[in-house]
Formats: C-alpha cells, sequence, structure tokens
C-alpha cells in the first residue's frame, strides 16, 4: 500500500510539472517583452558606466595622472598591435592582388582581340591560302623613257626626271584609290588585294615591274589585266603632272613559282598564332591565382580574431544587456510559477479527476483556444488542447454517455463558476442532442453564490458541473462538489473548457 500511495505521488508531481511547464510557455509574449524591456534597460546602465568611466579616465589623462591599466587591457592592446599589422598587411597584399587582377584583364582583353584578328586573316588572307611551291604569278615589264638627253659642252643641263616618272607611277598603282577599286572588282578587302600585288621600280634601268598573285592562274591574270587597266589610265595624269614620256611594255607573262618567303609567312602567321592562343591560356591561369590568392588572404585575415575590449561601450552593453535579457525572462517565469502554485487553477481533465474525485464526461475548447492562432495555437496541440473543431462531436458524446448512464432522468441541472454565456451555451448544445430528447437541460451559477441553484440541484434528476482552465481553480470546483453531497444528490461528472 506505501508503494502504490509513492507511485501515485510520484504521479502527481510530473503531472504538476508537466502543467506548470505549459503555464509558464503560454506567457511567452510577457516573458519576451520583459527581457527585451530589461536588456535595453541593463544595456543603457551599461553604457552609462562604461563612458563614465572613459570620462574618468580622459580627465586623469589631462590631469598627467597615470592610468592604471589591467592585465587583460594591456594584453588587448598588444593583440591589437598583431591584429592592426595583420589588417594592414591583408589589405596590402589584396590591393596588389586587385591591380595585377585588372592588368590581367586588360591583358587578356589585348590578347583576345589580338587572335581574332590573326584568325580573321587566316580565314579571309588570299595570300595566307595559297600553296607556297605552287603560286600562280603574272608578270608585266614596262620601260619608261623620256626626252632627256646630255648636252656636250654645256654647263647647264636639263633636269632627267625619268625617276619622278616611274616613282609617281608606283605612288599611283599602289594607291588606296588603285587597290581599293580592285579589291571591290574582286569582292575582297582592301588589305588583302594589296597583298597580291607588287609594284617595283629600278630608275637605273628605267623599268617598271607589275606582280600579281592569284590562288588560281585566271586570278592572278584577271587582277594582272584590273591593274594593267589602271596604269593605261594614269598616263595623262602623269604627263600633265610630271612630264611628257613613253612607256613600252617590254614582257607580260604567266607562270606558277615556288616562294619560300611566302612559306615562311605563312608558318611564321602559324607561329604568331600559337603563341597568341598560348599567352591567353596563361594569363587565364594566372587570373585564376590571383583570385584564388585572394580567396586565401580573405580567408586567412578572417580566421584572425579581432581582440575583443575589456572595457569597451558594446561589451559593456552586450554583457549588461544580456543580464538585463535573463533577468527579466526569469522573473515574468517566477512570477508566472508562483501564481500557478498560489491560484491551483484546474490545468487538465486527469488531474481535475485525481484532486477533486470528479470525473470528466469530455472537454472542450473555450473561446482563447478557438481563436488561437500561430504559436499559440502551436502549443495547445502540444498541450493536447481541442482547438473547437470537434466541440460539436464532443457535446453529441457526453450527451449520449449521460443518457446512457442515467437513461430515466427527465430534469439535467449544469451548474460551474463560469460565465453565465457559458453555461448557457452549454445548456442549448445538450439540449439540441437528439439523445436527450424528452429531457429538460437546465443551467444555474455556482452553487457556491447562487441561491437558485440550491433550488435547481435538489430538484434535479442529473448535475453536472462546468468548469474552464482560465478561470477554475481545484479548491472552488471541489467545494462545489462537497455542497452538492450536502443536498443529498452526486455529482455525474464535469465538463471542462481547455
Amino acid at each position: 500500500m506505501e508503494n502504490f500511495m509513492e507511485k501515485q505521488t510520484e504521479y502527481e508531481q510530473e503531472i504538476d510539472l508537466v502543467s506548470l511547464f505549459f503555464a509558464v510557455l503560454h506567457k511567452y509574449r510577457q516573458i519576451f517583452a520583459a527581457a527585451v524591456a530589461c536588456a535595453v534597460l541593463f544595456g543603457a546602465v551599461g553604457m552609462f558606466k562604461h563612458v563614465r568611466s572613459q570620462k574618468a579616465a580622459e580627465a586623469a589623462s589631462e590631469n598627467g595622472e597615470e592610468i592604471v591599466r589591467t592585465a587583460e587591457e594591456q594584453k588587448y592592446e598588444e593583440d591589437m598591435v598583431e591584429y592592426r599589422a595583420a589588417q594592414t598587411a591583408h589589405d596590402k597584399n589584396v590591393a596588389s592582388y586587385n591591380h595585377q587582377l585588372k592588368q590581367n584583364e586588360a591583358d587578356q582583353a589585348r590578347a583576345e582581340f589580338d587572335i581574332k584578328n590573326a584568325q580573321e586573316y587566316i580565314d579571309k588572307s588570299v595570300l595566307n591560302s595559297l600553296d607556297p611551291y605552287n603560286v600562280n604569278v603574272a608578270n608585266a615589264v614596262f620601260y619608261i623613257t623620256t626626252d632627256y638627253k646630255i648636252l656636250p659642252g654645256m654647263d647647264y643641263q636639263n633636269p632627267d626626271y625619268t625617276g619622278a616618272v616611274l616613282s609617281a607611277y608606283s605612288s599611283l598603282l599602289t594607291s588606296h584609290e588603285t587597290i581599293g577599286a580592285i579589291a571591290e572588282q574582286f569582292g575582297m578587302e582592301e588589305r588583302y588585294m594589296r597583298e597580291l600585288i607588287t609594284v617595283s621600280v629600278d630608275s637605273g634601268t628605267r623599268l617598271l615591274t607589275i606582280s600579281t598573285e592569284g590562288k588560281d592562274a585566271q586570278q592572278a591574270n584577271d587582277i594582272m589585266d584590273a591593274m594593267l587597266k589602271r596604269f593605261a589610265q594614269l598616263y595623262d595624269v602623269i604627263e600633265s603632272t610630271v612630264g611628257e614620256h613613253e612607256t613600252t611594255q617590254v614582257s607580260l607573262s604567266s607562270t606558277t613559282t615556288v616562294l619560300t618567303s611566302l612559306r615562311d609567312q605563312q608558318q611564321n602567321t602559324r607561329d604568331n598564332m600559337i603563341q597568341l592562343q598560348n599567352n591567353l591560356t596563361d594569363l587565364q591561369s594566372n587570373h585564376e591565382l590571383l583570385e584564388q590568392s585572394i580567396q586565401t588572404a580573405d580567408k586567412d585575415f578572417a580566421a584572425t580574431e579581432k581582440p575583443k575590449d575589456p572595457k569597451g561601450a558594446g561589451t559593456s552593453a552586450v554583457k549588461y544587456a544580456a543580464i538585463g535579457f535573463l533577468l527579466g525572462a526569469v522573473l515574468v517565469a517566477g512570477a508566472t510559477v508562483c501564481s500557478f502554485l498560489v491560484e491551483g487553477k484546474v490545468c487538465a481533465a486527469d488531474e481535475l479527476q485525481k484532486y477533486c474525485g470528479i470525473g470528466v464526461l469530455g472537454t472542450l475548447a473555450n473561446d482563447a483556444s478557438q481563436k488561437a492562432k500561430g504559436l499559440d495555437a502551436a502549443i495547445n496541440k502540444l498541450e493536447k488542447r481541442p482547438d473547437g473543431s470537434m466541440n460539436g462531436a464532443m457535446v453529441e458524446l457526453i450527451a449520449a454517455t449521460i443518457h446512457s448512464r442515467v437513461p430515466q432522468a427527465e430534469n439535467i441541472l449544469i451548474t460551474g463558476d463560469i460565465s453565465a454565456q457559458q453555461l448557457a451555451s452549454l445548456r442549448d448544445a445538450l439540449q439540441a442532442c437528439s439523445v436527450l430528447k424528452g429531457t429538460t437541460v437546465a443551467s444555474a451559477d455556482s452553487i457556491l453564490v447562487s441561491s437558485a441553484a440550491v433550488q435547481q440541484a435538489a430538484q434535479a434528476d442529473v448535475i453536472l458541473l462546468a468548469a474552464d482552465c482560465a478561470c477554475s481553480k481545484y479548491r472552488t470546483v471541489s467545494a462545489q462538489n462537497e455542497k452538492i453531497r450536502e443536498l443529498g444528490k452526486e455529482v455525474l461528472g464535469c465538463i471542462l473548457y481547455a
């Protein structure tokens, strides 16, 4: 028997602790508000104390008094010297890396531009596509003469302008106007056409040579024909501007030859492209290394923890605020615990049965539980309180229980220390149940304060107590039960609002 009583006491204490936990948890708003208020208040106190201490230290320094530093403060100053040195080195290195990154990106842009131009030249240049061992060449040689003669025995000689005529032909044949027009005729850019045309002069022999190259013999000859046509058009221009002269075509030929110089030029073009691509690859690799270096420097510096000022305003304020936050939370939680222990409010159905000896017929959701949302609803769910969605079904179950236990009852009285509105609502709900059809259900205020309730209880066949966790107390419920027993009646059970 003793062991059974010990186990019963331990179980009741466990239930009390669970109920106490939820009673505190339901006060989370008040706890948080008090914690924040105390944190702000204590933080302000901490800031005030720090400012006052700083002013006292400044006053002592101005008066020439020695400021006594604690070992903690001296350690902080030494650590700050090391921290600032590390920060300076980090900033300097990162600035250098960023400068190198910008230069690297500019070099990459130039390299990409050069590669684009080189690739465009490789794709579009006719000369670069020629087979250096099988080059189709067309040649035309002209002999240029003027009326220049040496006068024997004369000190004054007429000027020999043959060289000027040759230079004029060479300049005009290779001008933008000439090469551009021929390039347009062949659907080619001027710079690529200029590679296929060579004009050379020899003042000693008075010979002018025009050479053209092409992807085949036909193209080389067609370009030559265009050049010869232009050559003929220049005669009048040069005669009017430079002087009279005569042109004689010495030869016109078309042949296939080997140009080792072209082979070397094409090889240089390929080598240049490879070098440009390798240079771009190296620049990209260096860019990645620089980015990694910046990340490493940032990571290393981030791992260096900044020393905390033992007398800093922030540190002092945070410390006091943390103390205030905890103290505010503890004060409200402590007040809630005291209120819980002193008031002895009904918390759960099983506790009501144990403490008051009254069975609970069913539990319904009160107004607060039905309106609960968010965190309040979550706490109610954790506490296993009803949310009101099953109130109708629970009333039907309570009515069926009453009918099954007292099938011959004609008058049912509901009384309790809850509001008259709750009692009336419960009465109407039970009266509307089909199983209680023909039975009169009445409600009355607490039998401890209402004489009408005493009279109704004396006439009732069944008496039900109603209690609400929001306001009902164990001692009140017990007192009502005792009062009903004094009238020679028994309470069938209790309907609990939670």
